[in-house]
């Protein structure tokens, strides 16, 4: 949703006629909603729920690799490029739609698009689960990302229709860490269900959970208020100018230097969480630490428990200095010095791991700054797009590194038949497979720390949004 539109004055809203009597007698500002709730808490936070809820189901299915890859490896009896490419589908899905979420949620609300996107999510669990071939699993990954794409920034769009202005980076907070929760769930106990019944059953288990989904976004998500249009209307009228096009938004974003630095740092930050977390973490812990498959999931959880705690902790820390830049080059240094640890650190050591991956995870969190960085380099009327650009290149960051890292390792074991055969097997990749294809992961964070000395610090927005 565009930025401008957040700053409206809902005067004229019915709700607010004994709210703007009371203020006017006691002298304070009529249509100030940074305190306010336009219709009260308990309404903001019923609508909230839902689509948090769906966040959180967009996680689960997000990491589902991590715990499938190695079954699927041998059933398919494919190898581990072949695995990362068709896993990646659903970041290839995911990433582009940033840049039209936004559009579809401005034009139709929140209310349809959550509930269609649930139940397309829904059709990709199906279509995964019946797979008979590497690239049926790819097409099914691809709608799980094209569904899950509406999670997050629905769940914000509500957010700014229903919450008081100074709640939405609370709530984007929160939200987040309940997408943590579903990722730290689906890590430490699908494993438990991939042991008890076949991965496909686990999959028509998501499946009907994303049609439950769907129907109860469409009947309890209220729609968008009469109000809330008429703000909308007003905010655009009282401009000078005509509000620029949905390609006016982009070409500003992909032509500012900025944009487009802070584009490529988080999407180099990003990639502990969306190729170790997300896919290969579970099967390095195995060959590499010698940990149970069981245990893995609690270990890799771990880095989603940084990323909750680490993610508000360091927007807090950001606020109270009033700078935004060191938190990047501090913590792109601390990414260098952790994922290092990771790739050095011996078998025996299980405190030492917990610990390590717990600071790559809040290493990750360093990219919320990133976020109202890259909004404010950037004019109003190009903010949203350049809050869903940077979404766009974790995504995108995310899926060619989990084929990379296959890649990788497919080339310590060898090539053609001989690394087919080997995949179905225990002994796939050696302790140093692992270690040298995720030597990805240092360099990309050393690049990272690099990049982030030439990134502009940013105090005030480049315009204002204000009418």
């Amino acid at each position: 949703m565009n930025d401008c539109n957040q700053h409206v004055n809902r005067v004229d809203h019915p709700g607010y006629t004994h709210r703007v009597r009371h203020m006017a007698d006691s002298n304070n500002i009529v249509n100030d909603l940074e305190y306010q709730y336009p219709e009260g808490p308990a309404r903001a936070w019923l609508a909230w729920l839902m689509p948090a809820i769906f966040f959180l189901y967009e996680f689960m299915i997000r990491v589902i690799p991590a715990v499938l890859e190695k079954p699927l490896q041998q059933e398919f009896e494919v190898d581990a490029s072949q695995i990362g490419l068709s896993m990646s589908f659903y970041y290839y899905a995911y990433g582009p739609m940033q840049l039209v979420v936004g559009v579809l949620l401005d034009k139709y609300g929140a209310r349809r698009p959550l509930s269609i996107a649930a139940f397309i999510c829904a059709l990709g669990a199906v279509s995964f689960g019946i797979s008979s071939s590497i690239s049926g699993l790819a097409f099914g990954r691809f709608l799980m990302g094209f569904g899950s794409a509406f999670a997050y920034v629905g769940t914000v769009y509500i957010a700014t229709v229903w919450f008081p202005r100074r709640r939405i980076a609370l709530i984007s907070g929160i939200t987040i860490s309940l997408g943590m929760l579903g990722a730290i769930t689906a890590e430490s106990t699908l494993q438990f269900l991939i042991d008890s019944t076949r991965w496909q059953n686990m999959m028509y288990g998501f499946a009907a959970a994303g049609v439950l989904l769907g129907v109860l976004l469409f009947v309890l998500v209220p729609r968008r208020p009469s109000w809330f249009h008429k703000d909308i209307l007003a905010s655009h009228a009282s401009r000078s100018q005509k509000h620029p096009g949905a390609f006016a938004c982009i070409r500003e974003v992909f032509t500012n230097r900025q944009t487009l630095l802070l584009g490529l740092i988080t999407g180099l930050v990003y990639l502990p969480l969306g190729t170790f977390a997300a896919l290969w973490g579970f099967r390095y812990l195995n060959t590499v630490m010698h940990i149970s498959q069981e245990a893995s999931g609690a270990m890799v959880s771990m880095i989603f428990v940084g990323l909750a705690l680490g993610g508000p902790a360091v927007g807090w820390l950001s606020d109270w200095l009033g700078r935004r830049k060191p938190i990047l080059v501090i913590g792109s240094l601390l990414g260098v010095v952790s994922t290092s640890t990771l790739l050095l650190l011996q078998p025996g050591h299980p405190g030492i791991l917990m610990v390590n991956l717990f600071v790559i995870g809040l290493v990750v969190g360093i990219l919320v700054v990133a976020f109202p960085m890259a909004m404010d380099q950037n004019p109003c009327f190009a903010r949203g797009t350049a809050l869903t650009f940077v979404n766009l290149t974790q995504m995108i960051f995310a899926g060619i590194g989990q084929w990379i890292v296959g890649f990788l390792l497919d080339l310590g074991v060898g090539n053609g038949a001989s690394a087919h055969t080997k995949a179905a097997t225990d002994e796939a990749f050696s302790s140093g497979d692992f270690r040298s294809a995720f030597l990805l992961l240092p360099i990309a964070m050393f690049v990272a720390f690099l990049l982030t000395f030439l990134v502009r610090e940013t105090s005030s927005p480049v315009d204002s949004c204000a009418s």
